[in-house]
Order: structure tokens, then C-alpha cells, then sequence
């Protein structure tokens, strides 16, 4: 049986009931006051690196604060090493204990929420002194208890810019490596030079052919390197249709993200759709190759954040399906795109056609570029 909720909503409703009799009247702390931030969320890990601007933002606004970062306990492995001195404190709403641990740390002075404002009410019940989210979530409620909401960008750019807007102040300085040191050594022996495919993605919508990344793995061996596919945990199945030569290296479910970051920070390349290991290789230095059918390069693709970091997009620049605002559920009129799941219901996309618009020969030619 799968853990429920209650227990935790029934923590944070009682502990809220109390604080918001003891805060009637609420005030930004200034930043030389701030002591203790905490970067709270429950995004999907491609959504969650993406935001990596934020924690150097914060890091960079209060350089002497102790910063924390609640999030899944599947992602909190990777913040091992202490980003910009972050530390990480993994949680999820189903999980009594670890809201109970969030609980028992001293009081934050600011929260600051990635994308998800229901979260707001968590942050008040642990005391937050100031929380504060972007605009404009759907349904109007989960604002209630923000007290600062900040609007997204009003021109198109990347979310992982946008991310840093949460906080108030100049952009953080580009992403370096060196603010994110590899701690996992390599999990097994590996070629010198190899190329990352992963065939994987967070929706069936966002899957490529196999007969395209056939093409594309011979025309990595043809250009001297060796070929390993990858692609997530129970995602095993997308590989029954890959032509796997003699000498390609299999690593596919296979590695948790710590290690994947480390093989990926030694490829070559990688290649993969616009999923939550595109992000992983950014935050691991990879020459990345996005493939975009529903999603948007604008906001997925390339960012100033990331400017350091070699990020090229490939899939058509408009789809005439592509055409929903929603970000975070949040109406934002630029950021056209696609959220459909993959299926034969009303509203649900029956083939990916935008995936299958992409253009082997293109990615070819710009993968042989960053080899080159």
C-alpha cells in the first residue's frame, strides 16, 4: 500500500492554524538580516536543474547565509557535494518522516518556491518569514500565502533565467564546473571517447524513432567513437527496436544520477530529447544536443545561465500542434508548446509526428560539428 497523504497535510494544517494566529503582520527580512533560506520544491528533475540559477542567485545575494534545498529524495544524491554551499534535505508528501525532519529544522528567513505555490503553504507552517513564488499560478488559492509573487518574464527566454528572478538583483554569474564538483568516480571502465544517446524521456510524446537513432549511432561509430545508450530506469523496452553493434557500451537503467553525471561529464557528446538528462548534462559540462518536437528550445534549450555550456537545439522551429501557453500552470502568452500525453483519448496525442519531423540528417550534421 502506498503511503498517503493525510498524515503530512494533517501536520502542516495544524502547524499552520498556529502560526498564522502568532504572524498577523509580516515583513521582508533585508538581506543582511537573512540567516537561513531554504529553496523548497517537488519538480521533476529536468524542471529542478533548470533552476540551478536560483540556488547560485541565492548563494550570491546572501553569501554568508546557510542555504537548503528540499527536494525528491531521488534528486537530493546529486546536491552531495554541496553546490554553492547548498545543502540538501530530501522530502516528498507522502513521506511522514521527512516532513516531520523539515519540521524540526530552526526557522527559515526566507523560502524561496521554484514553480510550485501550493508549496506555500508548507513554507508558512514551518514558519517561513517571507515566502516567495512567481505570479499567476492556477487555481488562484495556491497564492494565498505567498507573500512576494514575481511575474514571469513579459519576452521570451529560457526558464532557467527565469528561475532566477525569484530573487531580486543582478543575474548570478555563469555556471562553472567548479561551483559543482564531480564527486562520483566512474561506475565502471569506459572508452576514451564515446558518445551519450539517451533514448529516454518523461513522456512517450517525446521519444524519437529508433530508426533515427540508428542512423545517428552509425554515424558515431563511422566518426571513430564508440556509441553507449542510455535511457531511465524501466524505460528498457525503447531500446527492442536499436541496432546494438559489437563494441557500443549498454548503461541504460542502470546508473543512478550521480554516476550518469560523471559519465556524461567524460563524453564526447550526448544526445538526447528534451528531458531531465539533457539538464544533467549541462550541470555536467557535456557538449549537449537537445531534440525538441513538443517542447520549447526557447525555454528548454540554451540559456545566459548556461552560456559557458555547449547546448545546441534540433527539431522544427514551429508544429502546428505546438501551440499551448501553460508554464507551471501559469498562462505565459510567449511560450508556445506542447503538454499532451501520448494516447487515444480526447485531448491526448495519438503519434508524436513532431518527433518524428526531426531530421536525421540535421542532427547528424551538428553532432559531427561538436565532435569536430
Amino acid at each position: 500500500m502506498r503511503p498517503g497523504r493525510f498524515p503530512g497535510r494533517l501536520l502542516i494544517f495544524a502547524a499552520l492554524f498556529l502560526r498564522l494566529l502568532a504572524q498577523p503582520w509580516r515583513r521582508k527580512p533585508a538581506p543582511g538580516a537573512v540567516r537561513r533560506v531554504l529553496v523548497l520544491h517537488q519538480f521533476l528533475l529536468g524542471d529542478a536543474l533548470m533552476a540551478t540559477s536560483l540556488l547560485a542567485k541565492a548563494r550570491q545575494r546572501f553569501p554568508d547565509a546557510e542555504i537548503a534545498l528540499a527536494c525528491p529524495p531521488a534528486q537530493a544524491p546529486l546536491y552531495a557535494g554541496r553546490p554553492y554551499g547548498v545543502r540538501p534535505l530530501p522530502w516528498q508528501p507522502r513521506d511522514f518522516a521527512s516532513i516531520r525532519r523539515l519540521f524540526a529544522e530552526p526557522r527559515f528567513d526566507i523560502v524561496y518556491l521554484m514553480g510550485e505555490n501550493r508549496l506555500s503553504f508548507l513554507a508558512r507552517a514551518l514558519g517561513a518569514r517571507w515566502v516567495v513564488g512567481f505570479a499567476g499560478e492556477a487555481p488562484a488559492y495556491k497564492n494565498w500565502l505567498v507573500d512576494e509573487a514575481v511575474p514571469y518574464a513579459a519576452e521570451p527566454e529560457a526558464w532557467t533565467d527565469t528561475a532566477s528572478r525569484l530573487i531580486d538583483g543582478p543575474e548570478p554569474a555563469p555556471f562553472d564546473l567548479a561551483d559543482w564538483p564531480l564527486e562520483t568516480q566512474l561506475p565502471m571502465a569506459l572508452p576514451s571517447d564515446y558518445v551519450l544517446l539517451h533514448v529516454g524521456a518523461s513522456s512517450a510524446t517525446r521519444y524519437w524513432t529508433a530508426a533515427a537513432w540508428n542512423r545517428l549511432a552509425q554515424a558515431v561509430r563511422t566518426a571513430g567513437c564508440r556509441v553507449l545508450w542510455s535511457c531511465g530506469p524501466g524505460e528498457q523496452s525503447l531500446l527492442a527496436g536499436i541496432e546494438i553493434a559489437e563494441h557500443d557500451v549498454l548503461v541504460a537503467g542502470t546508473l543512478n544520477l550521480p554516476q550518469l553525471r560523471a559519465v556524461l561529464a567524460r563524453a564526447r557528446a550526448c544526445v538526447c530529447p528534451d528531458t531531465g538528462i539533457a539538464h544533467l548534462a549541462k550541470v555536467a559540462g557535456a557538449p549537449l544536443l537537445m531534440l525538441f518536437g513538443p517542447g520549447s528550445e526557447t525555454l528548454f534549450g540554451a540559456s545566459r545561465f548556461f552560456r559557458n555550456q555547449i547546448c545546441l537545439g534540433a527539431g522544427p522551429a514551429w508544429f502546428p500542434c505546438r501551440g499551448q501557453s501553460s508554464v507551471h500552470h501559469r498562462e505565459v502568452e510567449w511560450a508556445l508548446r506542447c503538454g499532451r500525453k501520448l494516447g487515444a483519448r480526447a485531448g491526448e496525442c495519438r503519434r508524436a509526428a513532431c518527433m518524428e519531423a526531426i531530421d536525421a540528417d540535421d542532427v547528424i550534421r551538428k553532432l559531427m560539428g561538436l565532435l569536430a
